[in-house]
């Protein structure tokens, strides 16, 4: 018999997650060093890391500091670039960019903060939907 093949776990960091993960410290910080670890494989796409640089930006951040910053996520992400479509949120219909990532990177987990829009999805297209906390406990409890 052969042995099992254990899968890579898949997964797409919120932008509000990676912004705290990057700027302040906290449990979504340990999130990220576990990516960096290559625990994980992460992904992101154009619309992440924009809207990322946008919200840097807005904290004030020295122009050097968020080109630090973006590079380490593109250094340690692997960018895609969605082609699918979806509307499922309407109240924010930015949020349907991260979920169009979470669909075309074939993810096993969206990690978000995002407790209004996103995070009661539970599930979406058979992608898990986890707060950092939750994703913590599940994956890498301590």
């Amino acid at each position: 018999m052969k042995p099992a093949v254990s899968k890579r776990l898949r997964v797409v960091l919120d932008t509000n997650v990676l912004i705290s993960a990057l700027a302040f410290q906290g449990i979504v910080r340990r999130v990220w060093g576990l990516a960096q670890e290559d625990k994980f494989t992460v992904f992101a796409s154009p619309f992440i890391l924009e809207e990322l640089e946008r919200n840097l930006i807005k904290l004030g951040l020295s122009p050097a500091n968020i080109s630090l910053l973006i590079d380490d996520v593109q250094n340690t992400a692997r960018t895609i670039h969605p082609t699918s479509h979806t509307s499922v949120i309407e109240k924010d219909i930015t949020d349907n960019r991260i979920l169009e990532c979470a669909t075309d990177a074939k993810a096993d987990v969206l990690v978000t903060g995002d407790i209004k829009h996103i995070r009661p999805l539970g599930f979406f297209e058979g992608i898990e939907i986890l707060t950092p906390r939750e994703f913590l406990d599940k994956y890498f409890p301590t």
